[in-house]
């Protein structure tokens, strides 16, 4: 259904606050994470792994306007969407503080500085074991937390080793 622009209504949804992390997958599976925090900020892309239905940019953002206002916060099951817990996504914002405030560059440095601060009782959610080769048991996230907070600090997962196994604690 098209919706025609109204001033108005552009401004509701432009005032209207979230702060909420979700996971997508697109038609290639390929996974997403987006931080909602201002619907009209978001990027055709964004818009449209969010929200499928509705032919324009307006139409979108008038739907998932629609949809948070309204409380129904839980996408279809067939949908896509992964919301995030408000716990993960405290920890999620923890983490990258962490990140920020210190400048790091890379993803590892964070879960040095966690480890080295003894710091990971802070995050249960999101924390595992992980496993790179000869290298066992060593802290940090698991893969899903890992994929949204690059994607989220426009970083890549770097040149480490790759991630063979992990496990939760």
């Amino acid at each position: 259904m098209k919706n025609d622009y109204d001033g108005n209504l552009y401004r509701a949804i432009a005032n209207f606050q979230l702060n909420e992390i979700v996971q997508v997958k697109n038609r290639k599976g390929t996974r997403f994470a987006i931080h909602i925090t201002d619907i009209t900020k978001l990027s055709w892309q964004e818009l449209q792994l969010l929200m499928p239905e509705g032919p324009d940019r307006f139409s979108k953002m008038v739907l998932l306007y629609e949809q948070h206002r309204n409380h129904k916060s839980e996408p279809a099951p067939h949908s896509g969407i992964h919301r995030l817990s408000r716990q993960e996504i405290a920890e999620i914002n923890a983490y990258i503080k962490i990140f920020q405030d210190n400048n790091f560059s890379e993803h590892f440095q964070v879960n040095e500085y966690i480890t080295i601060n003894c710091l990971w009782d802070a995050y249960p959610t999101i924390r595992s074991l992980n496993d790179h080769g000869e290298f066992t048991d060593i802290p940090g996230i698991q893969p899903k937390y890992f994929e949204a907070i690059c994607r989220l600090l426009g970083i890549s997962g770097g040149d480490g080793r790759p991630l063979d196994a992990f496990r939760e604690y």
